[in-house]
């Protein structure tokens, strides 16, 4: 889909809510105190502090599974994938029967193309939380990326049923659409998500490039059968031509003539 957008922005929006949360730890402890710095860091957006934060918890309590999950998401935010499934890894190790490592972690190595990996993690994830809305749009995105349009549909209308304001569902499912060349079914989805997020320039670009899709004629192709190609006729020879060959003919006639007479005179 040749269209302006920057892909990356809407998933680490989501990223970051699933990694930092909406609430603060809760004890007292050292490593929950960075771990809070952490949080207020990412949600300002210095995620340099915040790695340097939920490193220094990790120090102290590197068997809490919380602190990867979130530095995982800050690491993912700012493209550093492979950092991010590292982390992720640990998290499902620490905690293999939460969904949010396996969710969060096929996230990651779907950005790096691992789409194989990518499928089987957030598989896993759910079927530890079916239904999970985040865990159904990533997978659909996957999907998307192995040019199965049909099973990216499936997750996406299924998280759209359950969260049918998500502007990352509705863009994503509009995506299988044009990629399949549906403009007509993406173009809802676009306007509803332009709806949500009234602002977008990028949603706005979208919208623009399905409506000129929309606009442009398909070129008819015609089921008849060519007609068939004339054969050459040729020209009819003129009088004068055949005259000439005629006269011709003849010259060379009595040339032959005088030679043999001549042979005949010479006794040879």
């Amino acid at each position: 889909m040749n269209m302006p957008r920057n892909r990356f922005i809407a998933v680490a929006i989501s990223l970051v809510a699933a990694a930092c949360g909406p609430h603060l730890y809760a004890a007292d402890s050292g490593a929950m105190a960075h771990a809070n710095k952490g949080v207020k860091f990412s949600q300002e957006g210095a995620f340099d502090q915040a790695i340097v934060e939920f490193s220094e918890a990790i120090k102290l309590e590197p068997k809490d599974m919380r602190f990867y999950r979130d530095r995982g998401g800050v690491y993912l935010t700012t493209k550093r994938f492979q950092d991010a499934v590292n982390d992720f890894t640990k998290v499902v190790e620490l905690a293999p029967k939460e969904y949010s490592g396996y969710s969060l972690r096929g996230a990651a190595q779907s950005e790096l193309l691992q789409l194989d990996l990518a499928l089987a993690d957030l598989t896993k994830a759910l079927e530890l939380k079916p239904n999970d809305p985040q865990s159904l749009e990533r997978r659909g995105l996957v999907y998307y990326r192995q040019k199965n349009y049909q099973a990216a549909l499936g997750d996406y209308n299924n998280a759209l049923t359950q969260n049918p304001n998500s502007t990352l569902g509705l863009s994503r499912r509009a995506d299988a659409y044009v990629a399949m060349g549906d403009f007509a079914k993406a173009l809802p989805d676009l306007q509803a998500a332009l709806k949500v997020k009234p602002d977008d320039f990028d949603i706005t670009q979208r919208i623009q490039y399905v409506q000129a899709k929309l606009a442009t004629p398909r070129p008819v192709v015609s089921t008849a059968p060519a007609p068939p190609t004339p054969t050459p006729t040729p020209e009819p020879m003129s009088m004068q031509m055949k005259i000439g060959i005629g006269a011709g003919a003849l010259a060379l006639l009595f040339i032959l003539i005088i030679i043999i007479a001549r042979k005949k005179s010479r006794g040879y």
